[in-house]
């Protein structure tokens, strides 16, 4: 009698050159797509980045554009001052990383939000109760002012960590402003006294690395012919036109209150409004104050700004 025995089969398994190939496939799979992660989330934070900073520009430059828009000044026989643009001397910013230019304008508007946006009311309201007495008084004359500043951007305060570039706007309603703001000769000033030099005023923009104000001027020079000129407003006065201060008088215009500069008699056509926005990154780095040169520097703010421009026509008074 036979036994029949069924033949043993040997079951084979990967040899170690197979692991081998089979790891390192898997190596340069996953590899390839960390670094395809890594550079989708780049271009989504880049992208989120410069669309939180068009947004913020946009804001800013159409108010300031809206108020220029409906700008009220009167030249011929008055000693008021109706406008005045100025760069501030002292620099502002973390230490050694300042603005290289940080405007501020101040002017006369017919702001459509004056009055908390409730012209045309004839009611004040107190909690949920009308009282008789009217929130708009007829008047349609405010004064504003807009400043690119250093400080914390909820407190007001100069605190440098959380400090960062901010651009406010304050509006003076025209009560106030008929009070005590109108027909002044140093408007800057007198708007500080009437409307609160440290009170905290609307922020219009953060990350505001620089802001810079350019008056494209027509006039006609001393040989009768018509021509224009861009007069930007900067803190330092080297370059041709360059002024540290530009004021529409009621006697005429006069950059770095030279009252009989060329333009004393000309007129303020458009005005040309530029930003620079950081990025949060941005401010973080320049906070620490890496920068061995201004190029630098220069290279760090083109790769982690963006800069906004826009031109409001003014209204000929």
């Amino acid at each position: 009698m036979k036994i029949l025995s069924k033949p043993v089969v040997q079951k084979k398994g990967f040899t170690l050159a197979e692991l081998l190939v089979a790891m390192t496939i898997t190596i340069v799979l996953v590899s390839l797509t960390v670094v395809i992660t890594g550079s989708a989330i780049d271009a989504w934070r880049g992208a989120r980045t410069e669309i939180r900073a068009a947004g913020q520009a946009k804001i800013m430059l159409n108010s300031l554009g809206r108020d220029l828009e409906s700008m009220v000044y009167r030249q011929g026989n008055n000693n008021s001052q109706w406008l005045i643009a100025s760069s501030r001397d002292l620099d502002i910013g973390p230490d050694g990383e300042s603005s290289p230019n940080a405007a501020r304008i101040t002017f006369f508007t017919a702001a459509s939000d004056r009055y908390n946006g409730n012209a045309g009311s004839r009611e004040k309201i107190q909690g949920e109760v009308a009282v008789d007495r009217g929130a708009d008084k007829g008047g349609d004359v405010s004064a504003v002012s807009y400043q690119l500043d250093f400080a914390d951007p909820v407190w007001g305060d100069e605190s440098e960590k959380y400090s960062t570039f901010v651009l406010y706007r304050k509006l003076l309603d025209p009560d106030e402003t008929y009070a005590g703001v109108t027909g002044t000769t140093d408007l800057e000033q007198t708007f500080d006294t009437r409307g609160g030099q440290n009170e905290l005023a609307d922020l219009m923009c953060e990350n505001v690395y620089e802001f810079t104000v350019t008056f494209v001027v027509a006039y006609r020079d001393s040989t009768g012919n018509n021509k224009t000129v861009k007069v930007p407003v900067m803190s330092t006065s080297a370059g041709k036109d360059v002024v540290k201060s530009f004021a529409i008088n009621g006697t005429g215009l006069a950059p770095n209150e030279n009252t009989k500069s060329e333009y004393v008699g000309g007129r303020i056509s458009a005005v040309e409004l530029s930003i620079t926005v950081l990025s949060d990154e941005g401010i973080a780095i320049l906070k620490k104050s890496p920068f061995k040169s201004k190029i630098d520097k220069a290279k760090f703010i083109e790769a982690k700004g963006f800069r906004y421009t826009r031109s409001v026509s003014i209204p000929q008074g």
